[in-house]
């Protein structure tokens, strides 16, 4: 499975944890079941974008042949 190179560079490591936290936050009241994964993804796309302007690529995006559930 191919994972985006922007989670594997040392400097935003940081980042990605401070936004995963925020998610976890979000969703911590929230029921996630199959398919959540998702849009989970796409808030922490948001996320990456609009408080680090990372450009990330979901696992989805990356591995077009695999169903993600």
């Amino acid at each position: 499975m191919i994972i985006d190179k922007q989670e594997k560079k040392l400097l935003n490591r940081r980042k990605f944890k401070k936004v995963d936290k925020i998610i976890q936050e979000e969703l911590k009241n929230s029921e996630t079941g199959l398919g959540s994964c998702h849009s989970i993804w796409d808030r922490r796309k948001q996320l990456l974008k609009d408080m680090y302007n990372i450009d990330w690529k979901t696992p989805a995006e990356l591995n077009p042949d695999i169903i993600f559930d």
